[in-house]
């Protein structure tokens, strides 16, 4: 079910965003692992070590980014 090329990017309505991020913190912690889809991608990642995460704020609004990876 991985695409090791897949590159989205969506503006959600922020009940979506959080719905979506839930769903990703839950897959975590239970599963240890990610599995997305929509209409014409899927991808599947499971985690294998710590979770590098970023944080980015400037005049312009705040970016939140993490890295679901296997381990080295």
């Amino acid at each position: 079910m991985t695409e090791d090329n897949v590159e989205k990017e969506f503006r959600l309505e922020p009940e979506d965003a959080a719905e979506l991020l839930k769903d990703i913190a839950d897959s975590l912690e239970n599963d240890q692992k990610v599995a997305l889809d929509g209409e014409d991608w899927k991808v599947f990642k499971k985690n294998e070590g710590k979770v590098p995460l970023r944080i980015f704020a400037d005049e312009n609004g705040l970016e939140v980014g993490f890295k679901i990876s296997k381990s080295d």
